[in-house]
């Protein structure tokens, strides 16, 4: 409707207008960032405010346990992970009260008792894979039933503190539950195709450098892709772990869904070692197959097919083999490694043929009412609940211990601002915080800002608040604001602000009370800063450090561990634990070595970190990839032979130098001498096929002999790969000592 002439209505500008504003703010507020904040906030309201109508003690206890699971637990909510927690909270619940009970009339045995069994509980939280949040409730309940030693009313006290934790956990877990709740299938099948679409891209970037008829990619790029596929992998990997046995829709599928994610695994592995195997940038692969393009249509054509799986339901994929034969008198004109690298080519195509089959098949399985996996199929091997023996968990445990006496200490002699809320506190938050990539100046400035933001609220907005709706909404406004502009631990420093103000039914307005609930959170910041230096130290600099030699110490135990064979138990046992220890280590060397500081360590280039850090996450996939194909190598009558005639240590020798790299003896300048008798192996090789009748051997055990050789070949060159990059980090510079 338009009136006099050109001019636009009134209602048409107003619905320009909203149509324009809802541009704007229907991105910002169904964000992830933004539900997830507004649920946060909403359940700490109401953790609040519900306690207090009821009258019941305890009212910020059950807010503060609100906002330790939101800060340390993950994104995503059920009510089978709610009861869990609460489990977690009865459990610690009965072991606090239990000593109280038992020791509370013995003061020292009973400090001494809670700083072990606290210890233990804060060990497997770090050590737990999945949500940590039901031994961190058990490790807090455990703390906060004691009343700081008074025996009269001690059991009762720890009644009301389990009740208001429960409590807590009850109401974040409902409205996390049924506030914006998330489409948990949906994100997995996105992310899924997200991986998919990495995959091809790499693959298609892999044939395009076979043909050159793309310009060559530098490693830095093709390391690019590679991260970006890894990510992708981890996204997808990380998010079916946390919902795999909790979501309904999931658990339906359970088994289809664990099958789809093997495969997308496999493909993934597949794709990091070939993507490495080709030394030159241009090779005519059709000279040495015949049938070469129509295998490249046919791996093409799966990915489409199997991406479209998860739309049409009713795709049929079959599971034909490819039709690529090599040519023999090509392949013969080669030499032996050369050999490698063709028939390695040969396999990924013939088995990403199978695998995209395969997935597609799988996934038309999913949601679907008579559809069923056609073959058998077994599983890759879950991720363990529990990391043990890592150094970092024992570590966190042992400050636990020595924070829990030095703040026990300093109540029992110069009793604090807080009581015993001060050795609760110091002990809870060195538990969350060890190992964090913090820095204390941060800790405090944060922790300043949040009592500079805390001060003006208590002075003149709280005194104004005479209607719960309007102590509700600052409470939600205050939460909100944490959560969407922080992430992580971090958001508990900002929060602090809102605790010190002492909301309560009956306000008492002092000054020097709020003063001296500061002091008890400063006196709480410096114990934390304390354990950033005691008793172990947690500076960038240093853990970088110790991450690299431990890392490379594993990577030479399981390479000798390999070379002793797998006939042993106990080897296979030592062997598995050093690569689950490899794994581990190396995302907290590249952690730390982010953190650097850029400002003291200026003469440090980026660039050379960052090669280093990409050179070892080389080394460790190439190093995963051989040991899980070792164990299907190992009946291969060839692999077998060349492995008890030709014992190979040159391997193990340039790991273990980069693992003695302070040994002058063993890191040589001339580290290129390992390589050097590495480049001998193709006169071994051929030495070793002089003596052995080929005919003997069927194509497929000579095939898997070569891709044995090729796998050999890519930790080679991972290995050298490091010790480039090792050499462009001035390491002489992190050794300095500083405050």
């Amino acid at each position: 409707m338009v009136k006099n002439g050109n001019k636009p209505s009134t209602q048409h500008r107003f619905i320009a207008s909203w149509q324009y504003c809802s541009q704007w703010l229907l991105p910002f507020c169904m964000s992830a960032k933004f539900t997830f904040a507004s649920k946060v906030a909403l359940a700490l309201a109401l953790a609040y405010l519900i306690p207090m109508a009821m009258g019941w003690p305890q009212a910020s206890t059950a807010a503060t346990t609100v906002m330790l699971i939101a800060s340390t637990g993950g994104r995503r909510e059920s009510l089978a992970v709610g009861t869990y927690r609460v489990i977690g909270t009865v459990i610690g619940a009965v072991i606090g009260l239990l000593l109280v009970g038992l020791l509370i009339q013995e003061r020292l045995l009973y400090m001494f008792s809670v700083s072990v069994v606290v210890s233990l509980v804060f060990y497997l939280r770090n050590a737990y894979q999945r949500d940590p949040t039901v031994f961190m409730l058990t490790g807090v309940m455990i703390l906060m039933v004691s009343n700081g030693g008074d025996a009269q009313g001690a059991f009762l006290y720890g009644i009301d503190r389990a009740f208001a934790t429960c409590f807590g956990v009850v109401v974040y877990t409902l409205v996390s539950v049924f506030m914006f709740p998330q489409r948990l299938e949906r994100n997995l099948i996105d992310l899924s195709q997200a991986l998919s679409a990495k995959q091809r891209s790499l693959f298609e970037l892999m044939l395009s450098q076979h043909h050159g008829h793309a310009t060559p990619i530098g490693r830095d790029a093709r390391q690019q892709m590679t991260d970006e596929l890894f990510a992708a992998q981890s996204a997808l990997e990380q998010r079916f772990q946390l919902l795999s046995y909790e979501c309904s829709d999931v658990s339906g599928c359970l088994k289809e869904w664990q099958l789809a994610l093997d495969y997308y695994k496999k493909n993934t592995q597949l794709l990091i070692y070939s993507i490495d195997n080709h030394k030159t940038d241009a090779v005519d692969f059709s000279r040495y197959f015949n049938g070469y393009q129509q295998s490249i249509d046919a791996v093409t054509q799966k990915f489409t097919l199997s991406d479209n799986a998860w739309m049409d339901k009713s795709l049929k994929i079959d599971e034909q083999a490819l039709e690529l034969q090599l040519n023999d008198e090509s392949i013969n004109e080669l030499a032996h490694l050369q050999r490698a690298e063709i028939f390695s080519f040969a396999y990924l195509l013939n088995q990403m043929n199978i695998n995209l089959s395969r997935l597609g098949i799988i996934i038309s399985c999913i949601d679907s009412v008579t559809g069923s996996v056609p073959f058998k199929e077994v599983s890759l091997q879950r991720q363990d609940r529990f990391l043990w023996w890592d150094a970092e968990n024992a570590k966190t445990a042992i400050k636990v211990f020595v924070i829990y006496w030095v703040s026990g200490l300093i109540w029992i002699y110069f009793n604090p601002p807080g009581g015993y809320s001060f050795v609760i506190f110091s002990v809870i938050f060195t538990a969350i915080l060890s190992f964090l990539p913090v820095h204390p100046k941060l800790l405090l400035l944060l922790f300043s800002f949040t009592f500079f933001f805390a001060m003006p609220a208590y002075v003149f907005i709280l005194p104004n608040l005479t209607h719960w709706l309007a102590l509700g909404v600052f409470l939600f406004l205050y939460t909100f604001i944490a959560f969407y502009l922080f992430k992580g631990p971090v958001i508990i420093f900002f929060l602090m602000g809102l605790f010190v103000l002492g909301i309560d039914n009956q306000m008492n307005y002092n000054f020097a009370i709020l003063l001296n609930i500061m002091m008890l959170f400063y006196m709480v910041v410096f114990m934390i800063v304390l354990t950033h230096y005691f008793p172990f130290n947690c500076r960038a600099e240093h853990l970088f450090l110790v991450m690299k030699e431990r890392y490379f110490r594993h990577v030479t135990k399981g390479m000798t561990q390999y070379q002793l064979g797998a006939d042993s138990y106990l080897n296979r046992v030592k062997l598995s634990w050093h690569i689950s220890a490899m794994n581990a280590t190396l995302p907290k060397l590249l952690l730390w070595m982010n953190k650097l500081d850029k400002d003291y360590f200026s003469g440090i280039s980026p660039e050379a970190l960052k090669g280093f850090g990409h050179a070892c996450q080389s080394l460790t996939d190439h190093f995963n990839l051989f040991i899980r194909a070792d164990i299907q190598l190992t009946h291969n009558p060839l692999v077998h032979l060349v492995r008890q005639d030709y014992q190979e240590n040159t391997l193990l020798k340039m790991t273990l130098a980069l693992a003695n790299q302070n040994n002058k003896d063993l890191f040589r300048p001339d580290f290129e001498d390992y390589g050097q008798n590495y480049q001998q192996w193709e006169r071994l090789l051929i030495q070793f096929f002089n003596h052995v009748d080929i005919a003997e051997y069927s194509q497929r055990e000579i095939a898997t002999f070569y891709i044995f050789l090729n796998l050999h070949r890519n930790i080679f060159d991972a290995i050298n790969q490091c010790k480039s990059a090792y050499d462009k980090v001035d390491w002489h510079a992190l050794r300095q000592k500083r405050f």
